[in-house]
């Protein structure tokens, strides 16, 4: 029969990456005893109004860099190497079909994107291919009435954790405006955005406060 592994998918722009990430990952890795974890950075998300500022190879070398050779973690090019929209179900059914090994997937996503699944291009194959790890701060994961239905019927998991308050657009907002983010970001990150001069903050290295003090 073989060992059976238990795989999680995480999907994001991560334009760019920040410990959020990270905290997430690793906790819904705890709570769901899964042996790897594969960040996915999407190329042409679906449902964003915006496109991410920085390059898909860009986001996808911070990912590299943020992971830091975890050996838990994996990073994934499927996404950004595919034309056209981003579309999690075609992603979900690319990795099935060129896994050599029997595994579970579980495709963990924050509660803000959930809120929306029932939009997500052929949600309903999705549940057939993956479980799903909703990720929710305590007290928080109350969904919408024609989201109830879909939550009663399918296997879908609600892990409460206490990520910190921010968000990538955020972590591009505190850079702009020349306050702390190194505290935000892995340090290999930190450097690979003002190497590349990325959002635009060039000029903006010298730091005058912590931003959350």
């Amino acid at each position: 029969m073989g060992i059976k592994v238990n795989l999680g998918i995480f999907g994001g722009t991560f334009d760019p990456i920040h410990i959020g990430h990270i905290e997430v990952a690793n906790h819904a890795a705890s709570e769901l005893e899964l042996d790897t974890v594969i960040f996915v950075p999407a190329g042409c998300p679906q449902l964003k109004n915006n496109s991410p500022e920085a390059t898909p190879l860009q986001r996808f070398d911070m990912v590299k860099l943020a992971i830091d050779n975890q050996k838990m973690f994996q990073v994934s090019d499927i996404e950004i190497k595919r034309k056209g929209p981003t579309f999690t179900v075609e992603t979900l059914a690319k990795i099935k079909e060129n896994l050599n090994f029997k595994a579970s997937l579980w495709f963990i996503v924050g509660a803000d994107a959930f809120s929306e699944f029932n939009r997500w291009e052929n949600y309903e194959k999705i549940l057939k291919l993956s479980k799903i790890c909703v990720v929710t701060r305590p007290g928080t994961n109350e969904q919408s009435e024609n989201l109830n239905e879909l939550i009663t019927e399918n296997k879908i998991m609600f892990v409460d954790w206490n990520t910190p308050r921010i968000s990538s657009s955020q972590v591009k907002k505190i850079m702009k405006d020349k306050l702390e983010v190194t505290k935000l970001l892995h340090p290999k990150v930190y450097d690979y955005i003002v190497k590349n001069d990325l959002y635009k903050i060039t000029g903006n290295m010298y730091i005058f406060k912590n931003a959350f003090s």
